[in-house]
């Protein structure tokens, strides 16, 4: 199985935190688990948290504006 890396930076820069970007892709995955037709043929074999975070980075996951005051604790 292939390795997919990924840091927290890039999540932050996505977003501007990285509990939002968690949020965000916690959702999708919840999605992709609820209704797998969502993704490609391919990414159905993938875990539904991996294929949510590839999708994040790529900018394929259209996300609501978050008020970052409530969700910042201390990055």
């Amino acid at each position: 199985m292939k390795k997919f890396d990924f840091t927290h930076e890039e999540l932050k820069s996505k977003v501007g935190n990285k509990y939002a970007a968690t949020i965000i892709i916690a959702s999708r995955a919840k999605a992709i688990r609820e209704n797998p037709a969502d993704v490609d043929e391919a990414d159905r074999k993938k875990k539904p948290t991996v294929t949510a975070v590839k999708e994040f980075l790529n900018d394929k996951i259209k996300h609501p504006e978050f008020d970052i005051e409530k969700i910042n604790i201390g990055d």
